[in-house]
């Protein structure tokens, strides 16, 4: 966690730099790079498993593309992966540049669950993602997307950020949590410091 440069990790077709890890350290905001390859290594578990949930977690740069430009910039980013055969699709989504927030698609139980360390609301999120899972059944299912029965859950009894920079933190905290099938989301605020370097080692090793 000292400062230098050169390459920490390589994998996923992507090496991540020193500086990359260095948003690791106390008091700053996670980067693309490492939320990126940290949801990339709990894809890696979940593949090599036979006991967890199957699961795709989507780059953070998705949902920004599918909300600025459409569906058709974001179709063939499922061209090898078939998201309606997941247990849950997982979504990093970055906001106004400043803050993290998580989506929880949730095939099973039908639901689409928006996780906020702030407890923020964002109903436009659930309407883009519904459109999205509709035109996404029509291009590679050729039908229509069945939504009956399907919810959007904000919920608010989870844990709370209580400053500026560790929203990232829990954004991959909760998708970890959740690629396991965990609803009791057991930590807070005071694990920040310990899950920042569990992160950090997580990457470092290319393993959970």
């Amino acid at each position: 966690m000292h400062y230098g440069y050169g390459v920490v990790a390589e994998g996923f077709n992507v090496s991540l730099l020193k500086k990359d890890i260095h948003t690791l350290r106390p008091g700053e905001w996670l980067n693309d790079e490492v939320i990126n390859f940290y949801g990339n290594l709990i894809m890696a578990r979940s593949k090599e498993s036979t006991t967890l949930p199957k699961v795709h977690v989507f780059s953070t740069f998705f949902y920004k593309t599918l909300s600025e430009n459409g569906y058709e910039k974001v179709r063939r980013w499922t061209k090898k992966v078939k998201i309606f055969e997941m247990d849950y699709v997982l979504l990093p989504i970055h906001h106004s540049g400043n803050h993290w927030t998580t989506v929880v698609i949730d095939m099973k139980n039908k639901t689409i669950e928006y996780y906020d360390s702030l407890l923020g609301n964002n109903p436009k999120c659930f309407l883009i993602l519904r459109n999205y899972l509709e035109q996404e059944s029509q291009d590679k299912l050729k039908k229509p997307f069945d939504d009956s029965g399907w919810e959007n859950k904000c919920p608010k009894d989870i844990p709370r950020q209580k400053n500026g920079f560790d929203c990232g933190v829990f954004t991959c905290t909760f998708i970890e949590f959740k690629s396991r099938g965990v609803d009791d989301l057991a930590f807070s605020q005071n694990d920040m410091p310990s899950l920042r370097k569990r992160i950090a080692l997580s990457i470092i090793n290319k393993s959970l």
